[in-house]
C-alpha cells in the first residue's frame, strides 16, 4: 500500500534525523534582520546566510550605513552568495523603502497584531514579494508555521516525488505546512537543506550514499538503470519478432555473354614412325631338275 504524503514525510523527517545531527538553533532574529536574513538563505546554506549576517553587522555601523553605502560595499559583504549582485539590490532596497515608511528599521510593531495583518503590511516591501524570504520572515520573526522552500529543496521534493506538476511556491509551501506539525517544521526545513546541499545536490545526485535512497523513487530508478546490461543482445533468428521485416534476397545472378566463336586452329597429322632399314630380298628360287 503507497503511503500518504503526511506519512511519507514522517518517514523522511525520521531517516534525515538519523544522517543529520542538528546543532542548537541560533538566537531568535527580528522581524527586520529576518528579512535581511532570508535575503541571505534563499539558495544557499544556514552557515553561509550566518556568517553574512555577521559581516554586515561587524562591517558597518548599523544598518542606515547600509542603507547609504554604494552598492559595491554591499556586495562586498555578500561576496560568497550565489547572485551576490542582485541580492545586494534587493537589500538596500529593502532598508531604503523600510526608512521611507517607518523613519527607522524596526517591525516589531507587527509581532501585535494577527499574522495575516502582518503578511499584509510585509507584501508591501518588494523584497518579500519572494514566498520564501516571507516564509523565513513568519517562522523566524514572527515565530509563525512556515515552511520556506527554495530552489535546492525544491529539487529535493521534486525527486521525492512530493511536489506536483506546475505547482507554485506558495501552493507547495502550504501543502508541507498542512502535513508536517509546527513543532517539527523548523528542523524538517534544516533537514532538508542538509539533504539538498550534501547528496541530492544539482549535477548529479549521489543516491548509493543517500539515506532516503529505499523511500525516493528517483534514487529507485537509477538504481535499476544501472543494474540493466549497457548493450543488448542481438536477436536469434529463431526469436525475431514476426513483424520484422526479413532480409533481403540477394540480387538474381547476371548471364554471362556467351564467348565469340573462335577459329579451330587445324591439328597437324601425327609424323609416321620412322622407318628402319630395309631387309634384302629373298633371292628367287633356283631351277630343280624335273625327275624323269
Amino acid at each position: 500500500m503507497a503511503q500518504s504524503k503526511t506519512q511519507l514525510l514522517d518517514s523522511i523527517y525520521t531517516l534525515l534525523r538519523k544522517r543529520y545531527k542538528m546543532g542548537p538553533r541560533p538566537e531568535k532574529l527580528s522581524v527586520m534582520e529576518s528579512v535581511i536574513y532570508g535575503i541571505c538563505h534563499e539558495g544557499t546554506t544556514r552557515e553561509q546566510a550566518n556568517q553574512t549576517l555577521v559581516r554586515f553587522k561587524d562591517g558597518f555601523f548599523d544598518w542606515n550605513e547600509v542603507r547609504v553605502s554604494p552598492l559595491s560595499q554591499v556586495q562586498t559583504a555578500l561576496i560568497g552568495l550565489p547572485d551576490h549582485e542582485t541580492r545586494a539590490e534587493r537589500l538596500r532596497k529593502f532598508l531604503r523603502q523600510l526608512f521611507s515608511k517607518t523613519y527607522g528599521f524596526n517591525l516589531e510593531q507587527l509581532l501585535k497584531g494577527p499574522q495575516k495583518e502582518a503578511v499584509k503590511n510585509l507584501e508591501e516591501y518588494e523584497a518579500l514579494r519572494s514566498d520564501y524570504v516571507l516564509a523565513t520572515v513568519l517562522q523566524q520573526g514572527l515565530g509563525g508555521h512556515a515552511i520556506p522552500v527554495d530552489r535546492p529543496m525544491r529539487r529535493a521534493l521534486e525527486r521525492l516525488g512530493l511536489v506536483e506538476a506546475g505547482s507554485d511556491d506558495a501552493s507547495l509551501r502550504a501543502s508541507l505546512e498542512r502535513a508536517v506539525p509546527k513543532n517539527r517544521g523548523a528542523e524538517f526545513v534544516d533537514l532538508m537543506e542538509e539533504l539538498a546541499h550534501d547528496t541530492c545536490v544539482e549535477s548529479e545526485p549521489e543516491c548509493p550514499r543517500c539515506e532516503l535512497r529505499k523511500v525516493c523513487p528517483t534514487a529507485q530508478t537509477r538504481a535499476t538503470a544501472k543494474t540493466k546490461p549497457a548493450t543488448a543482445t542481438a536477436p536469434s533468428a529463431a526469436s525475431a519478432s514476426p513483424k520484422s521485416k526479413p532480409a533481403p534476397s540477394p540480387p538474381p545472378p547476371t548471364k554471362m555473354k556467351a564467348a565469340p566463336p573462335t577459329k579451330a586452329t587445324p591439328t597437324k597429322p601425327a609424323p609416321a614412325a620412322a622407318k628402319g632399314p630395309k631387309a634384302p630380298a629373298a633371292p628367287p628360287p633356283k631351277n630343280r631338275p624335273r625327275p624323269k
